[in-house]
């Protein structure tokens, strides 16, 4: 190292690893916090190198493990802190950097790496009583964005784990409980949103997913509290407008239904679910009346019950043909949309 940084070049520093990996297994240098505080070194040079870099894709990840372990060492009669600073801190920089620059190559694995990587360098740092260049959430939240593009569910949870450590966040509680709900943990995913709404009770996506709950749970009066919260904070949110027409329709309180379906579309025009369940709201309660008409006879007073009924069904299925039709033009490619149409074009043409 001496000589690499008094005008030698790129093969000093390879020369050095070799050193280095002998004096790291070898009983007698092992224990000893010059040998790390070299290594640390050594490898932070080599990922500060362009020649080098390439060839060692490991090595700001070996610098940071090195210099972990010589603050683990925790040796009294080391006094070079200072220096290790003057490396450890522009190494958390570079780090950081070549995080966002493997995350914007779509190297969402090595970005996940480079970013995690700053928990443990800020550790050693702070433990040192000196202030980190980088911002530990911030990082976390990269690693985490990084690991659930690698589709890694167990270190998004983990990152997740230390981001709330670190600084509580409600993004942060939300994405960890929607990690524990695709392990099918839905306890702990029921505990972290409770958590999280405990400090933050007017967060959107917090109060969506204690939403949720209740209606997986068919808890609909209980659900309808929580959306009446969401819609004080988001009152232009179609969806929870639309959620809110749900529970009622579970709960089969027509006005209600209707009002928040036809709510939502008149926030979102576009929002082809409520224009669905709008039109499907009629057309639903068409199905009892048709049982009842299939069971009926042929004498006189079952005639007469059987036209009653079928006026009753197309006066339903022309409510719900516009609602329908616009979430046709909304999905023209939707089958079960098209479907229904075609059969309440067959009823309503008669």
């Amino acid at each position: 190292m001496n000589t690499f940084n008094t005008g030698g070049g790129p093969e000093d520093l390879e020369r050095g690893i070799q050193c280095s990996d002998e004096a790291a297994v070898n009983e007698a240098t092992a224990a000893k916090s010059k040998t790390w505080f070299y290594r640390g070194e050594l490898y932070t040079l080599i990922f500060q190198d362009k020649t080098l870099k390439p060839k060692h894709g490991t090595a700001a990840f070996e610098a940071v493990k090195a210099f972990k372990k010589l603050y683990e060492l925790n040796d009294p009669k080391f006094k070079d802190w200072d220096e290790v600073m003057n490396y450890l801190i522009p190494l958390g920089t570079n780090v950081f950097n070549e995080g966002v620059e493997q995350y914007q190559a779509k190297n969402f694995s090595q970005a996940y790496q480079y970013f995690y990587a700053i928990k443990d360098i800020n550790a050693i740092i702070e433990g040192k009583n000196k202030k980190a260049s980088i911002d530990l959430a911030t990082a976390l939240k990269n690693a985490a964005i990084s690991a659930e593009n690698t589709g890694d569910t167990k270190a998004v949870m983990q990152v997740y784990k230390d981001w709330l450590a670190a600084a509580p966040d409600a993004n942060a509680y939300y994405r960890l409980s929607e990690a524990y709900k695709k392990t099918n943990d839905r306890t702990s995913a029921m505990k972290t949103t409770e958590e999280g709404l405990a400090k933050f009770p007017q967060d959107p996506n917090l109060l969506v997913s204690k939403i949720n709950f209740f209606l997986e749970d068919s808890n609909y009066v209980a659900a309808l509290g929580f959306i009446n919260n969401l819609i004080a904070v988001e009152p232009k949110n179609d969806g929870a407008l639309f959620i809110k027409g749900l529970a009622y329709e579970k709960l089969n309180n027509e006005d209600s239904v209707i009002y928040y379906y036809t709510k939502a579309t008149e926030v979102n025009p576009k929002n082809v679910r409520a224009w669905n369940n709008l039109g499907a709201w009629y057309i639903n309660k068409t199905a009892k009346n048709v049982e009842e008409m299939n069971k009926l006879g042929n004498t006189a007073a079952d005639t007469k019950r059987y036209e009653e009924l079928r006026k009753i069904n197309k006066d339903l299925y022309s409510k719900g043909k516009p609602y329908l039709e616009k979430a046709a033009e909304l999905e023209p490619d939707n089958v079960a949309i098209q479907q229904t149409l075609k059969k309440i074009q067959l009823y309503t043409t008669e």
